[in-house]
């Protein structure tokens, strides 16, 4: 095991700061968003790692299938047709995988010290709160903190991104998992339900107006249940203390000017029915294209014949992220990203299981739930990644505990 240090204990640490540097480097008219930069940033570092460290890496087999991926998706894409783009965003798509694959090689070959935990958690406490205030300020503000918004209609159809509006899906993919942590690990400390978090995180979370991220809010809140274990006068405990909550959330966005009437029919069930939801329909079109594609898929994100079908149910894409990747790269390269997210998942629940930490777990199960309802398959959000590195820090410990000799090699190995 490598000792957390060096280049590795920098982009970590700035990792915890990105809703800050985020706006920061959007503010110097820097391309893209600074996940996009970390991209290339870990992509280089990866491969001085591998190299520097190659005598004492281990793969964990839940890689195997995502290294399959990584080399499928790339040729599959330019053997079509590809968009126009300019150099490094072509480059940007043909590493990403490549760099999941260093991410998570480099997290589950490095010993995490409690000192670089407790500072995690410190910050996501704060982050949480920040959140929680700019998501109330941006209801009567809505460009606060650099709000991007195409069309600006009313308090119930915008979409808040609180402090992440410096990234697309960032308030999703990076907020949501860093609270799932939060709470698990503050529970898995305690053992007592960190109530004043799971009200402030559902702040922004319902403030939002984003359905997966809401829903996602009550998916990861569940992970008390499983983390109560059997314990029926607990778990009834937390299922009143969840309701009430709810209740609270539901009056404090009441008080600063909602009414949950219009919120519910203008926002959360907008269409009255799913079957004219644009998820529901996508089926159709998924059910005309894929056994066209079926094998190895079109090779194409979105081409232009599913892009036309989809204008004619009124959607932009097939807006199911697991059939819209079946169409795209066929049943070859959806069993490898599926295998991947499903040993990964299986990974986290292990962990969960025998140590009753459940944040990480939680955290990237609403990230395959999200995949139901959009079309985003690169797990590099940095609160996904610490989901990751907290789920390996939780495990470190239990062996520990099983063997203390285990702490001596641990030792050993990371001061070389």
């Amino acid at each position: 095991m490598i000792k957390l240090k060096g280049n590795t204990k920098i982009i970590l640490y700035s990792m915890l700061f990105f809703p800050i540097l985020g706006h920061i480097y959007l503010a110097l008219n820097f391309p893209k968003t600074i996940s996009v930069f970390f991209v290339f940033v870990v992509f280089i570092w990866g491969l001085i790692y591998v190299i520097k460290y190659n005598k004492y890496i281990e793969i964990p087999k839940f890689l195997i299938p995502l290294a399959l991926y990584m080399i499928y998706i790339p040729i599959r894409s330019h053997l079509s047709v590809l968009p126009n783009r300019v150099v490094l965003t072509q480059i940007y798509y043909d590493i990403i995988q490549v760099t999941i694959f260093l991410t998570l090689l480099i997290v589950y070959n490095t010993n995490f010290n409690k000192k670089f935990i407790d500072i995690s958690i410190k910050i996501f406490k704060i982050t949480i709160v920040i959140s929680a205030i700019v998501s109330i300020i941006q209801v009567f503000y809505p460009t606060f903190i650099g709000y991007r918004q195409f069309e600006y209609e009313n308090i119930y159809s915008i979409r808040r991104s609180s402090i992440f509006t410096y990234e697309y899906l960032g308030l999703g993919f990076s907020y949501i998992p860093l609270l799932s942590i939060t709470i698990g690990y503050l529970f898995y400390l305690k053992n007592k339900i960190p109530s004043f978090y799971l009200i402030i995180g559902g702040i922004s979370a319902i403030l939002s107006n984003t359905r997966f991220i809401i829903i996602g809010f009550i998916l990861l809140s569940m992970q008390i249940l499983f983390a109560n274990k059997n314990n029926i006068i607990k778990n009834v405990k937390f299922i009143i203390l969840f309701i009430s909550v709810i209740f609270i959330l539901l009056y404090i966005i009441s008080k600063i000017g909602y009414n949950l009437n219009e919120w519910y029919n203008e926002r959360l069930f907008a269409e009255g029915s799913i079957t004219e939801t644009t998820r529901y329909k996508a089926i159709d079109n998924f059910l005309i294209f894929f056994p066209k594609y079926w094998i190895f898929g079109n090779g194409e994100y979105n081409s232009e014949e599913v892009k036309y079908a989809s204008n004619a149910i009124g959607s932009s894409q097939i807006h199911v992220g697991y059939l819209a990747h079946l169409v795209s790269y066929g049943v070859i390269g959806s069993f490898f990203l599926f295998s991947f997210w499903f040993l990964l998942a299986k990974k986290l629940y292990k962990t969960a299981k025998v140590t009753n930490y459940w944040g990480s777990f939680f955290a990237f199960l609403t990230y395959l739930f999200a995949q139901l309802t959009l079309v985003h398959y690169s797990i590099f959000f940095y609160g996904l990644i610490f989901a990751f590195i907290f789920d390996k820090y939780i495990n470190d410990q239990y062996l520990i505990s099983q063997n203390p000799k285990q702490n001596y090699e641990y030792k050993k190995v990371s001061n070389e």
